[in-house]
């Protein structure tokens, strides 16, 4: 009897102990799957936020591609009998051709494993910030109170048909009285932009997945429409945002403007050296192309507007997604003048190949 007791108590005890073993190895397979779940996670997003980057990368090289080296006499040089030094100025009828077509609208880069590393899809819009309206000029510190010529520009600017045309400034300027200190950042915006339930960020017009479906315009956003990034107080016509172009009641950008715009583009960088000093009523006609309409403005907003203003700030929005993983950043370009090469060292730079410095520097950022 004995015997058959320690036998079952034997038993019972193997029983237990491989009960707790197939537990243990269950939670530990169950640890080392999540696990493994969780470091591809983070792979991942590590790979998106990188990608990301990359498309920040990919605006400043376009935008680079509009400045144009040309040979200028340096006075010291001169003295010294040395060779002319190569400055970079930038070109009005390629910004025409290779970035303004695609300005406030998407561009997808499609990238390969076989190629690119990863299977994944970058996609990046570049706005100009001297398309927007500048803060400083709309609202006027010493009456607290808008602009004279704000008031006019939103007299007949309606955010929906449920909102009285002309409302969205008198909020505004309510909203901008309330500032107790300088605006430093457009973020400041944002509780106005709750307020009139509209978009913060901008998002581009997105192309229709059928040929049966319509093309949807984009929200005017709060980010789109102003501005605190302004090198001068006018703004060029050539990069109106899509926010912009509603409040003057003028074509918005449509996402195949590129393709089917093509000619006029082509057709506006020929003659821009003609029309680059178009004021008023012949500003608006000889650009046409873009915008089909002029806008229905008076004499006073003529000195707002000029083609030869060269844009030095710009929003680039860059989306990167990896395996149904997304991340979009929005960064703040400025173009920067690169410091000049000391003479003493100029000969020797011309005999060494030397990487170039980069026309263009990131202000800020924003992760969405």
């Amino acid at each position: 009897m004995n015997r058959t007791h320690k036998s079952g108590a034997v038993l019972m005890f193997a029983l237990v102990s491989m009960g707790i073993i197939t537990i243990l190895t269950q939670q530990l397979i169950k640890s080392v799957s999540v696990g493994l779940v969780f470091t591809r996670s983070m792979v991942t997003r590590e790979q998106v936020e990188m990608l990301a980057y990359g498309g920040v990368s990919i605006a400043m090289a376009q935008l680079e591609k509009c400045y144009v080296e040309e040979k200028k006499k340096d006075q010291s040089a001169v003295a010294t009998d040395q060779a002319s030094s190569p400055v970079k100025k930038f070109s009005f009828s390629s910004f025409i051709t290779t970035v303004v077509p695609h300005i406030n609208r998407w561009q997808e880069f499609l990238l390969d494993e076989k190629f690119d590393g990863t299977d994944g899809l970058i996609k990046i819009c570049i706005t100009a910030e001297e398309g927007k309206l500048p803060v400083s000029s709309l609202f006027d510190e010493p009456t607290r109170d808008l602009a004279p010529m704000a008031k006019q520009l939103f007299k007949s600017f309606a955010l929906s048909k449920k909102m009285p045309a002309g409302d969205f400034g008198n909020k505004l300027a309510a909203a901008l009285k309330k500032r107790t200190h300088r605006m430093n950042d457009i973020s400041g915006l944002l509780p106005f932009a709750l307020e009139m339930k509209m978009p913060f960020w901008y998002a581009p017009p997105e192309k229709p997945k059928t040929k049966k479906e319509l093309a949807v315009p984009a929200a005017c956003a709060m980010q789109d429409m102003c501005t605190l990034w302004c090198s001068t107080f006018k703004i060029n016509p050539l990069v109106l945002t899509n926010a912009t172009c509603m409040v003057l009641g003028i074509r918005v950008p449509q996402h195949d403007d590129a393709v089917k715009r093509k000619d006029q583009f082509k057709q506006l960088a020929e003659n821009f050296d003609k029309i680059k000093t178009s004021k008023g009523e012949s500003l608006w006609k000889s650009i046409t192309a873009l915008y089909d309409v002029k806008p229905k403005l008076s004499a006073e907003f003529d000195a707002l507007f000029s083609l030869e203003v060269e844009p030095r700030f710009y929003s680039v929005l860059s989306c990167a997604t990896v395996a149904g993983v997304t991340q979009r950043v929005v960064a703040i370009l400025e173009k920067i003048t690169p410091p000049a090469v000391p003479l003493a060292r100029r000969g020797q730079e011309q005999k060494k190949k030397k990487e170039e410095q980069p026309l263009f520097i990131i202000k800020r950022l924003y992760w969405l």
